[in-house]
């Protein structure tokens, strides 16, 4: 059972909307339901490029645009859910787009299925539920003011400065040595991801607390937020996108899921102390299912086969930053490389190849 001790920095004037429980409620179905729509909107863009005449752009196809619209929807949803709900729940919940892509692919697109997809929907489902029942249910929306006094923490100036050095570390090392290069670069994206996370959360906070009516667009802050927040999704674009041209997706979607999410779990407890008031129980659950939405994960993404498409000059990269969620969305490559999801269709879960073995 949760603790129920407030985490003694909130200091909020502002009136809740709904009682926490709900709040929690409504941040996590927003999340899913972001999720939902993203995963639909990619297999309508697969299906919109696979039913597209030779020689024809996919930005003349009106199903193209739609899925496009339908992933802007999903997004927002996503950006919404950090405002209700802990940012070391949300992230975690980008799974549901792993598990909607795989039902999709094998209901609508009659792609094959093995065991191993079917056990890493489970675990990503039964991981998806221990994370909601054992999440922080003490999470406040944050005024401006509240903001700069979670900054002057002492334990995030030393998280930030850590993580500053490490990230110029990581540079220097991607640009001098060849040894665990992927690691390196998906690392520099968590780092970067932790930081979109963090700033997410608190725009989307002062965004729906100036919607009620106590508006923060006059406070420095929001925009020194909302600037890090887009760089920093930006920036994870483009390191993401590195990855994907040098090594296979089938690493590099598992091994960013753990590294983002992991990232995102530790920027909300040391910014936000979304762990403060939780019994240990509560803690080793919540980690327990994170675990199992990274087995889940890799069980349905990794070791498959790769498919080759023939690319023509319309399948050029598309990159459209998105807002920090599992993005499996950014996880999931939700259109920071859509040809590699067209060559590559595990990343929407499943290859259509028939394999001899189950697992």
């Amino acid at each position: 059972m949760n603790g129920t001790t407030t985490n003694p920095l909130s200091t909020s004037a502002v009136p809740p909307t709904f009682p926490r429980n709900e709040r929690i409620l409504l941040g996590v179905v927003l999340a899913i339901t972001g999720n939902l729509l993203i995963s639909v909107s990619m297999n309508i863009q697969k299906y919109s490029h696979n039913k597209l005449i030779p020689g024809t752009s996919y930005i003349k196809s009106l199903t193209w645009w739609g899925g496009i619209i339908l992933m802007a929807i999903g997004e927002v949803g996503n950006f919404s859910a950090y405002a209700f709900a802990p940012a070391s729940l949300v992230a975690p919940l980008g799974t549901t787009t792993v598990i909607a892509n795989a039902v999709i692919a094998v209901v609508f697109l009659k792609e094959k299925i093995r065991y191993r997809d079917v056990l890493g929907i489970v675990l990503a489902i039964v991981g998806a539920f221990l994370l909601i029942t054992f999440s922080n249910k003490n999470d406040t929306m944050l005024s401006a003011q509240e903001i700069l006094v979670y900054i002057k923490q002492w334990s995030f100036l030393v998280y930030m400065g850590l993580e500053i050095v490490a990230f110029i570390v990581f540079l220097f090392w991607d640009k001098y040595y060849e040894v665990g290069k992927i690691i390196v670069i998906l690392l520099q994206v968590a780092i970067l991801g932790s930081f979109t996370v963090i700033t997410a959360k608190a725009v989307s906070s002062m965004l729906t607390i100036t919607f009620r009516g106590y508006s923060q667009l006059n406070q420095p802050i929001f925009y020194i937020m909302f600037a890090i927040m887009v760089a920093t999704a930006v920036a994870q674009v483009r390191f993401l996108s590195k990855a994907m041209s040098l090594f296979d997706t089938t690493m590099v979607v598992p091994t960013n899921f753990v590294f983002f999410t992991m990232s995102a779990i530790i920027g909300g407890i040391v910014f936000y102390r979304e762990f403060y008031g939780l019994l240990f129980l509560d803690i080793f659950m919540f980690l327990f299912g994170a675990f199992l939405s990274f087995g889940g994960v890799y069980l349905i993404t990794a070791e498959r086969k790769k498919v080759d498409v023939p690319s023509s000059e319309d399948e050029n990269v598309v990159l459209i930053p998105c807002t920090p969620t599992i993005t499996t969305n950014d996880l999931v490559a939700t259109s920071l490389q859509l040809h590699e999801v067209y060559d590559n269709p595990a990343l929407l879960g499943f290859d259509g190849i028939e394999e001899k073995s189950d697992f």
